[in-house]
């Protein structure tokens, strides 16, 4: 077993014990902890996927079946898990320093850096989807090349032109604040109270 999965293997144990012992005692920091730890095992589920080139997962449509990532699709895959760690990590801080509503907040008056991360997962997720898995290109020709162009090609399109405005209103919102209002950026202010 390679070190980084006996890590986040013995992580995971320890975040599911405290998230586990949170609710019986009643106990929010050991609840906080254990979302936490969970936040760092998909951390080091990322940094494996870029250190290694390769990330298999449990199919989302079958158990006995993987989706093996390897090359770009598994450092694409590595960003995403370091993406979903860190927001995690980010939520239980806010939730034990009781300041999640002040952040929200902060985030509907100026969410370009949220914008931008936001692009980044979703252009990881383009990434990930028109390069495909190693099952993917198994098969006959024309089962690959049909894959290829309705479960790869096309999801990925769209969500690469996702991230492109996503990254554009990010970059608009940091640089030039107001004209991002005028657009219509304010909406979010009015309508979350902030």
């Amino acid at each position: 077993m390679k070190p980084l999965t006996f890590l986040a293997i013995v992580i995971g144990l320890i975040g599911v014990l405290c998230l586990f012992l949170g609710q019986w005692l009643s106990l929010d920091i050991l609840t906080y902890a254990g979302f936490g730890l969970m936040g760092l095992v998909a951390i080091v589920i990322g940094l494996e996927a870029l250190i290694t080139r390769r990330l298999v997962q449990v199919s989302r449509y079958s158990r006995r079946a993987n989706e093996t990532y390897v090359g770009v699709a598994a450092i694409a895959q590595g960003v995403i898990f370091i993406i979903m760690g860190l927001f995690f990590i980010g939520i239980a801080f806010a939730a034990y320093m009781n300041s999640g509503r002040e952040l929200f907040l902060h985030f509907i008056r100026h969410p370009g850096l949220a914008l931008l991360v936001f692009g980044l997962f979703l252009l990881m997720m383009a990434i990930s989807a028109i390069a495909g898995t190693v099952e993917d290109k198994e098969g006959g020709r024309f089962e690959v090349y049909l894959t290829l162009l309705t479960s790869r090609l096309l999801p990925g399109l769209i969500l690469l032109a996702l991230a492109a405005g996503a990254f554009g209103l990010g970059l608009l919102e940091i640089t030039s604040p107001q004209a991002f209002d005028q657009m219509g950026g304010g909406f979010l202010e009015v309508l979350f109270g902030g």
